[in-house]
């Protein structure tokens, strides 16, 4: 799971539904992705840049 990037959307009061709108992605792939698959390193700098510029792309995307 992606912890940071769930606590950064619920931070900024983005749902994952949302989320998922904003980058152009089912929001049943962007859930499954954010829980228990991984994004590819054009999706995570999507998600990055659409809804996260100020934070590192490392940081958003570590696997706990």
């Amino acid at each position: 799971m992606y912890i940071n990037l769930n606590e950064c959307l619920k931070r900024k009061g983005i749902s994952i539904n949302a989320a998922a709108a904003l980058v152009h992605m089912p929001e049943a792939t962007f859930r499954t992705k954010v829980q228990e698959r991984s994004f590819s390193i054009e999706e995570a700098f999507i998600v990055k840049d659409n809804l996260f510029p100020e934070l590192e792309l490392r940081y958003l995307f570590e696997k706990q």
